[in-house]
């Protein structure tokens, strides 16, 4: 046999894939997610259904929460990241009105997730 075709047949055997038993499969992906998850980071239904429940709260013109120039919270506040987003290497001042809007929006948001991951664990727990 000439020597080329030895290397070859050496680099093909070291770049197949190995084999892996089912068992090895499910012992990685066992390790690979913990099952802990709504212990460190909440339930994923209170984070989704927060945000869309406050993002719809205020973007709603109805609701008379803070109103920016006949505009809702959260239509101002977009507007402005655009606004922004259009003079892009200066950033905003600090007597822009982005930053109120954002400490407001997102006061809010925290304020329903943590109300609502009240409520959940309250249900929970038989409290109500």
């Amino acid at each position: 046999r000439p020597a080329s075709v030895a290397s070859r047949s050496s680099v093909r055997s070291a770049v197949r894939p190995a084999r892996l038993s089912r068992s090895m499969v499910a012992r990685a992906s066992a390790e690979k997610f913990d099952t802990g998850y709504e212990q460190k980071f909440g339930n994923a239904w209170i984070l989704h259904g927060g945000l869309a429940m406050w993002s719809a709260v205020v973007c709603t013109p109805i609701v008379p929460l803070v109103n920016y120039q006949g505009e809702p919270l959260g239509i101002a506040f977009m507007h402005s990241i655009f606004r922004l987003m259009d003079q892009f290497p200066t950033g905003p001042k600090i007597d822009d009105p982005f930053w109120l809007q954002l400490i407001v929006w997102h006061f809010g948001l925290f304020t329903v997730l943590t109300l609502g991951t009240i409520g959940v664990q309250g249900k929970k727990q038989n409290y109500w």
